[in-house]
């Protein structure tokens, strides 16, 4: 394929004799290759000297005055030309002093003791093998043959002393027969929570009287109570306590009891008090249901007979003219569901207000940390005239907690 076609409509003119070229002096005919004319050279400029118009004043001209070597000259000599042979010396401003000669004084060589030293370092017998003496070896054999046998002979006695120890420390540290007997009891009840779980079921989906009557404590005396305040059963047969229910083993005052605690399938909360009798888990009827001689309702109405109460209790700062605080000290009295609350009030320094404050903590501590709620169970009374409907008077502290022994007769 042809690179550069030729344009058939655009032709070059033909080239005459009377064309004239810029190059025709330098333009041969008959030369080979193309020839170039040089344009001539321009004339050089002088510049505008910036020097002074006075051309009296030389500058400073530095140049060597030693004419040219010749270059057949062999003997090269250098022009040394010396400025000034003199030497300005600074003087110190403060003279120094004379530097004194050293004297030397000779000394005596010390008189050397006739007792000569040990020689220090390796000796000749370095490292080279030395025989010990028999009789040494032998004694020393002997000695410890004689050490070993003595402490052989001495050991009965040393084991004879110290056998006699443990026997008085075991003395020291046997239990009493009260004490032995509260442990058993303690391992007894501690492993018997899925007794006591079995126990509450049948007790909180029985209908009638009579199914819950071989379950419960002291039945003989709660017989009545039981069918006066008889409810219709809490849960189904199918019921099985959950998984998260705990059981915990209290003492209270050297009484033992189990303490079962779930909830019911409405949410509601539920608080068992299992006892050992014999062999046997019982229910302690009066503290799993609360039970109370009055309700909260009628308490709160100055109402209701207020001999047994089982309540939450916390210490509390309301006053008035009729209890004030320079006589009792105030607590609050809470149902057992945390529905309703009234107050209480103890005569400072006496019994009951000694128990409560021991009980609560009240020593100046309640201000800043509270003590929680605490269960108790009370015997109260109406209060002075003046005082408001839900003011009651706190008599008896009956127990500290809601269970009570079977013959009990009051702090």
């Amino acid at each position: 394929m042809d690179p550069s076609p030729i344009d058939p409509h655009n032709h070059a003119p033909a080239v005459t004799a009377d064309d004239v070229w810029g190059d025709a002096a330098g333009w041969s005919p008959t030369g080979r290759g193309s020839a170039t004319v040089l344009p001539r050279k321009k004339a050089q400029v002088e510049a505008p000297s910036s020097a002074p118009a006075d051309r009296n004043l030389k500058g400073l001209r530095i140049e060597s005055k030693t004419p040219p070597r010749r270059p057949d000259d062999s003997n090269y000599q250098m022009e040394v030309q010396e400025i000034d042979g003199n030497v300005v010396r600074l003087d110190p401003a403060v003279p120094t002093a004379p530097r004194m000669p050293r004297q030397v004084t000779p000394q005596e060589r010390p008189v050397e003791n006739d007792v000569r030293r040990a020689p220090r370092g390796e000796s000749k017998e370095w490292g080279l093998p030395q025989q010990q003496s028999i009789r040494w070896i032998l004694g020393a054999g002997l000695g410890i043959a004689a050490v070993v046998i003595v402490a052989l002979m001495l050991l009965p006695l040393i084991n004879e002393s110290n056998a006699a120890r443990p026997h008085q420390e075991q003395a020291a540290y046997m239990l009493d027969e009260e004490d032995m007997a509260g442990l058993e009891s303690w391992n007894a009840l501690v492993i018997r929570q899925q007794e006591a779980e079995q126990v509450y079921r049948a007790f909180a989906s029985a209908v009638v009287v009579e199914d819950i009557l071989p379950l419960v404590r002291d039945s003989g005396n709660v017989a009545s109570l039981i069918r006066a305040n008889h409810r219709p059963a809490l849960v189904s047969k199918s019921w099985v306590p959950p998984g998260n229910t705990l059981w915990n083993v209290l003492e209270s005052d050297g009484f033992l009891f189990g303490f079962l605690e779930g909830y019911l399938p409405d949410y509601s909360r539920f608080d068992a008090y299992v006892m050992m009798s014999g062999k046997q888990l019982l229910l302690d009827w009066k503290a799993t249901t609360a039970y109370g001689t009055a309700t909260f309702d009628e308490l709160a109405i100055k109402q209701g007979n207020p001999a047994e109460i089982r309540a939450r209790i916390i210490a509390s700062d309301f006053f008035t003219s009729t209890f004030p605080e320079a006589e009792y000290q105030c607590y609050q009295l809470l149902s057992p569901d945390n529905r309703t609350a009234i107050w209480g009030y103890a005569r400072r320094g006496e019994v009951a207000d000694t128990v409560l404050s021991k009980l609560l903590q009240t020593d100046g501590i309640l201000e800043n940390t509270p003590a929680p709620p605490h269960k108790v169970t009370l015997r109260l009374d109406r209060g002075p005239a003046g005082a408001l409907p839900n003011q009651w008077m706190i008599q008896t502290i009956l127990h500290k907690d809601w269970i009570t022994p079977s013959t009990h007769t009051g702090l």
